[in-house]
């Protein structure tokens, strides 16, 4: 019983032929992937039946029982769920790397068993990385292998702040031929402690460094965020004509203010807030549920209010300024806030304006807030916000989840390299 060749190392997002040999035909066996994650172990396992030549493969069988269903090549990766140690076999020779994943076969016959570690990275072959602290900026750097210069991309977290979620962004698209700049804006040293009234001009300063590098294009520079960092890069993308192309991942078409909230807005531009949309307080939600004007298991608290269109007009982002294609992708049974409705009312503008670039808004009916790059766990859709504390249901299924980001990556990155890499 041996597994055909795997590589000990490769990018989290690269799809693994996970195929086992040696089997006695109709032969019953057990595969498990099992990873740290922190002080958890996650764990995944799937039985399979082996075909008339003694093979199991991963690719293009179904498992008869386990974690996942139906024909998956990844679905040990993106299944692995929190077990409690002794549930774990095999926990004493697990790696502590929580990039590298342990897949164990187990034979029903007579329990023998063969391993093969795998390390899944962020950072390919030949990229470089650099802190970065100019002007005032907080931020790493990621380049690609070689001299010549690429197109690059400014990467935006969400409301964790840091460098949450941007590094391995844009560690990622560095492994995929661009220069991308990870930018923290809030929740770093020298920076604001929350998302509060932050500077446009920040952007803009950064946006002028990263094209003062030798190693990047300065005429092909576009940006990626999420969620609050997913509206930013709407925001930006209006008011900056450096940016040439705009993707955002559960983002929002309307301003929104400061989280945890202040009483202020999120963002400013020559010292004055940017005007913001607000959701209905807990009284007036209390009340359009008592009355019958909105949905208890909905996000009416957000969309209720926009319904005014002074209030509508005055907070939506002036996307049709963006200088070059827009890219939305959501998940319809997000669980944090309405981003597939929000990101319409980004799609509708341009629409309505006769937006002159391409324009896409990528959905996906069983995906909640987490969206990114593939195989990584989607099971655990509930975490505490980093900032306020808050236990956040991310919504969406784990198999919902992961399609989404299976299917939305490679487009993703082909809209990127059809957008910059001219």
């Amino acid at each position: 019983m041996k597994f055909d060749s795997l590589p000990s190392q490769c990018l989290v997002d690269q799809s693994l032929e996970i195929r086992l040999r040696g089997l006695a035909p109709g032969e019953r066996v057990a595969l498990q992937l099992c990873s740290r994650f922190g002080h958890e172990v996650l764990q995944s396992e799937a039985f399979f039946v082996a075909d008339a030549a003694g093979v199991v493969d991963a690719t293009r069988q179904s498992p008869v029982a386990g974690s996942y269903h139906g024909v998956d090549a990844m679905g040990l990766f993106w299944s692995r769920a929190p077990v409690p140690p002794e549930r774990v076999g095999g926990i004493a020779g697990l790696s502590d790397d929580p990039l590298t994943a342990t897949l164990r076969a187990v034979r029903g016959s007579d329990e023998a068993s063969t391993a093969a570690s795998i390390r899944r990275v962020y950072v390919g072959d030949g990229v470089r990385q650099r802190e970065v602290g100019e002007r005032g900026l907080v931020g790493k750097l990621f380049e690609p292998a070689g001299t010549a210069p690429h197109p690059a991309v400014l990467v935006l977290g969400g409301s964790n702040g840091g460098l949450a979620w941007s590094q391995e962004m844009a560690a990622l698209l560095a492994s995929h031929g661009f220069a991308a700049l990870a930018l923290a804006y809030f929740a770093a040293e020298g920076l604001p402690p929350t998302l509060d009234r932050i500077p446009l001009e920040y952007f803009g300063t950064a946006l002028e460094w990263l094209a003062e590098q030798p190693g990047v294009l300065a005429d092909r520079i576009g940006t990626v965020g999420v969620s609050r960092g997913g509206e930013l890069a709407l925001l930006l993308g209006a008011h900056f004509p450096a940016i040439g192309c705009v993707i955002g991942y559960a983002p929002s078409g309307i301003v929104w203010p400061a989280y945890p909230a202040s009483g202020h807005g999120a963002w400013t531009l020559g010292g004055q807030e940017i005007a913001f949309a607000s959701t209905l307080t807990h009284a007036q939600w209390d009340e359009a549920v008592a009355r019958g004007l909105a949905r208890e298991d909905s996000f009416d608290w957000y969309l209720i209010p926009l319904r005014d269109r002074a209030l509508l007009e005055q907070t939506s982002i002036r996307v049709e300024n963006i200088n070059g294609p827009v890219l939305l992708i959501s998940g319809e049974a997000d669980g944090l806030w309405p981003s597939t409705d929000l990101a319409d009312f980004a799609l509708q503008r341009l629409l309505e304006k006769r937006f002159p670039h391409r324009a896409e808004h990528l959905s996906y009916p069983r995906a909640g807030h987490s969206i990114a790059w593939p195989n990584a766990p989607t099971t655990m859709t509930r975490s505490t916000h980093a900032i306020s504390g808050e236990t956040m249901d991310m919504g969406g299924t784990p198999e919902g989840n992961a399609r989404a980001r299976s299917a939305s990556w490679p487009r993703m990155l082909a809209f990127l390299r059809d957008a910059l890499q001219r």
